[in-house]
């Protein structure tokens, strides 16, 4: 029984970082409500994201308060800059949706296509931010190299970001599923596949 409840008990990590990942959920929830602050939130998750990925020693509110203040005016920048995409997308296709043509149908299908190019470019974009010191455009056009320099992983990011989502709109426990692991549990996934390109880019740097 004591062997069970040994905080090394590898079932006993699973639990605790399912606790964090709820945790790490409800402080980008509540700090990208104003929406002006999104972009800073979702940086601050991709930070302690990124060290729960690592393994690191943790302190889940302490590192993500710490991210979300140094991080707040770039944040914000970027944070608007995808809004911004987002809105103009959505309304492209309510607009494109009523039309009803061939036509109508081939710019929707662009149209997607280019909103999930934009996605895992943002999931890039927070990611870069919460880890390295650059300007809002240098994010952003890095952010833009990794998604198309690596297409696997960045495939791999948005099936994931694809999958958690239909999963939530298809289950009658998405609202709870949303409230306790909606930006979390997916932001985590896609930190084992860019973390990856992270320590090849800094070995790099290194040598």
């Amino acid at each position: 029984m004591d062997r069970f409840f040994d905080a090394n008990n590898p079932l006993m990590r699973f639990l605790a970082r399912l606790v964090d990942l709820v945790i790490l959920n409800v402080l980008t929830v509540v700090f990208a409500l104003p929406l002006i602050t999104a972009g800073a939130s979702f940086t601050a998750m991709n930070y302690v994201i990124l060290h729960y990925v690592r393994e690191d020693e943790t302190y889940t509110f302490r590192m993500f308060w710490k991210s979300f203040r140094e991080n707040l005016k770039p944040g914000i920048a970027v944070g608007l800059i995808y809004m911004g995409a987002a809105a103009v997308t959505a309304l492209d296709l309510w607009i494109l949706r009523g039309l009803g043509s061939r036509t109508a149908t081939a710019l929707m299908i662009i149209i997607t296509v280019a909103a999930c190019l934009i996605l895992v470019t943002a999931v890039y974009s927070f990611a870069l931010l919460s880890r390295y010191e650059n300007t809002v455009a240098g994010t952003l056009a890095n952010a833009v190299r990794l998604t198309l320099g690596n297409l696997p992983r960045s495939l791999v990011m948005l099936l994931i970001w694809a999958g958690w989502l239909a999963l939530l709109y298809l289950t009658r426990r998405g609202p709870v599923l949303a409230v306790t692991f909606g930006l979390s549990l997916p932001g985590f996934l896609c930190g084992f596949a860019y973390d990856k390109i992270f320590r090849r880019l800094e070995e790099k740097s290194s040598d």
